[in-house]
């Protein structure tokens, strides 16, 4: 996969995810050590790492790509999270991922809403 290609990918992620980011934002989070891209031939993960009072968190923010590229990120992503002190994983994606990714002991973990507030 182009890095076009991937970038096309990550821009629909962020679309589906709630448009909350462009992705020159992602970028400029990248250059400021704020996220981590991974990525491998036909796979991209974009990760954060998020401090709480109680655990360290690795959060699978973006995920694009092939699906078995994907999925073979994870084995650098937790290593590393490890190394770097996280004790749990989260991530969002569509549904498919879920079922997915349980079979590499991903389970669901609180449903997620959202509000339009008008101004």
């Amino acid at each position: 996969m182009t890095g076009a290609e991937k970038a096309h990918r990550l821009q629909k992620a962020l679309e589906y995810g709630g448009g909350t980011h462009r992705l020159d934002d992602v970028v400029r989070m990248l250059k400021a050590g704020e996220a981590k891209l991974w990525e491998n031939a036909g796979g991209v993960i974009v990760t954060e790492v998020n401090e709480f009072p109680l655990r360290k968190v690795v959060h699978f923010w973006l995920l694009a790509g092939e699906l078995r590229d994907v999925l073979a990120l994870e084995d650098d992503v937790l290593p590393w999270a490890i190394e770097n002190g996280c004790t749990v994983a989260t991530g969002v994606g569509r549904p498919g991922w879920g079922r997915v990714a349980a079979k590499t002991g991903w389970r669901p973990w609180l449903p997620q809403f959202y509000k339009e507030l008008a101004p």
